[in-house]
């Protein structure tokens, strides 16, 4: 596994059309599968049969709901798990074990405290004289902060695999 050097920017590039993939059958579980497949791609193998990269991507796509912002853990480290060769079923337990902590940390971190924080301190800055300059820098720390807290989750998820719970500790 040392010498896999994992496509992380397209799989990162992704995440960000995981909402857009949104469904009542699946919720986000098309877009997971969409970002986690440049991922998967080693397990195509030489031989060109590819039933284990099929198989994975398969499962990739299936229900899951979590924050948006957070579900590049999920999708770091499902991937991992599969190229680490953990039995399917596990990946899935864990995949469904992934769910609730993702949203609920997300939900918290980014609508429960990042987002109210940037927007009280801009309407403060508004109303202290500043113009469409607050405006500009809410838009701007705000994505700042979603898009690093995205590739944090990525490159987490990834490094941890199946171990993800110590990612989520810290």
């Amino acid at each position: 596994m040392a010498g896999v050097k994992p496509p992380l920017g397209a799989a990162f590039l992704r995440l960000f059309a995981v909402q857009g993939s949104w469904n009542y059958e699946r919720m986000v579980g098309i877009g997971m599968g969409v970002a986690e497949e440049p991922l998967l791609r080693d397990l195509r193998g030489s031989s060109g049969d590819g039933g284990s990269y099929r198989a994975a991507v398969a499962r990739g796509a299936r229900f899951f709901n979590a924050h948006p912002y957070m579900c590049g853990l999920a999708v770091g480290a499902t991937a991992r798990a599969e190229h680490d060769g953990i039995p399917p079923a596990q990946i899935e337990r864990l995949r469904a074990a992934l769910i609730g902590p993702l949203g609920s940390l997300g939900d918290r971190l980014v609508w429960a405290g990042w987002l109210p924080l940037l927007v009280a301190t801009t309407v403060a800055v508004i109303s202290l004289g500043a113009s469409w300059i607050a405006v500009a820098a809410f838009l701007g720390i705000y994505n700042l902060g979603h898009v690093a807290l995205r590739w944090w989750a990525l490159r987490a998820g990834w490094r941890a695999g199946a171990d993800v719970t110590g990612a989520l500790r810290h």
